[in-house]
């Protein structure tokens, strides 16, 4: 039987989640268009040149995802596209200085705000 008081309590937490995490996610940076998705890529990306294959693997997400946030940030020139001498066919991205200074800026943002929202996110499981 189902302890329809506990899923009531469980959905009004699953509630509260959502409704901290999705401007903490969604919202743009530094006057960016940047997104959540948009930094993780350009984090990974800061480290070495990948692949959309390699990015959707450690992103844990679909190549089609990854794809179109690519598209996107190489519009904003915050990354370059590169193929190998040896096949044309394998691109891999690498972050421009404009990519290095905004991720730059979303690590201080996070590193000052991640804390805060760890805090909050502790009050609603309890």
């Amino acid at each position: 039987m189902i302890d329809t008081q506990k899923l009531a309590g469980d959905v009004q937490r699953i509630h509260q989640l959502n409704s901290l995490l999705r401007p903490f996610i969604k919202r743009p940076s530094s006057g960016d268009a940047l997104t959540f998705e948009q930094y993780r890529i350009l984090h990974e990306l800061v480290a070495e040149k990948i692949s959309t294959s390699e990015l959707s693997r450690r992103l844990n997400v679909g190549q089609s995802m990854v794809s179109i946030q690519i598209s996107r940030l190489l519009n904003g020139g915050y990354i370059q596209d590169e193929t190998l001498p040896t096949d044309r066919r394998y691109h891999v991205f690498q972050v421009t200085a404009r990519g290095r200074k905004i991720e730059e800026h979303v690590n201080e943002t996070l590193s000052a705000e991640l804390p805060i929202l760890m805090k909050q996110l502790t009050e609603i499981l309890k």
